[in-house]
């Protein structure tokens, strides 16, 4: 309890309190510790929260929704580069080797293939996903590939 050693510390200093177990003032300022300890553990997980690069719950799966990304992977440290990806844009990204990030950005695994006669470019994903993933795939990704191809994922 770094809380309550802190406070009674300062308290004690002052020579107008004697803290010792028995006594009141010690069973308040171990509530108060209680709930300090409390505030400052939630409040540490919320900065790291904050941060692509610490976190770990809550601050990935928000983002997630917000880029509507699927988690193919259930690492932490997967999610975070999955994420580092999604929200890193550069002009390289409209080229192949642009969609091949792109499908990362998703944990996805595959392959392109493009089919010139068609004008059609194809991802061939090699993971087992389902079709409501699948589907959201194709429309984040689709908004991608070159505007003169149409996309698929197979």
């Amino acid at each position: 309890m770094a809380e309550f050693e802190i406070m009674k510390h300062e308290l004690e200093e002052t020579g107008l309190y004697d803290i010792v177990p028995e006594s009141i003032v010690y069973a308040e300022l171990k509530a108060y510790a209680e709930g300090l300890d409390l505030y400052f553990s939630e409040a540490e997980e919320l900065i790291r929260e904050c941060f692509i690069a610490a976190a770990q719950s809550f601050g990935l799966t928000l983002r997630e929704e917000l880029v509507q990304r699927i988690n193919l992977l259930n690492t932490a440290a997967g999610r975070r580069a999955a994420l580092i990806k999604a929200f890193s844009i550069s002009a390289e990204d409209g080229t192949a080797e642009g969609m091949i990030r792109l499908a990362e950005s998703f944990n996805a695994h595959g392959s392109f293939a493009y089919d010139q006669a068609q004008s059609k470019l194809t991802f061939t994903c090699t993971d087992t996903v389902t079709e409501g993933d699948k589907a959201l795939m194709q429309a984040q990704m689709a908004k991608f590939a070159p505007v003169w191809a149409a996309f698929e994922i197979v």
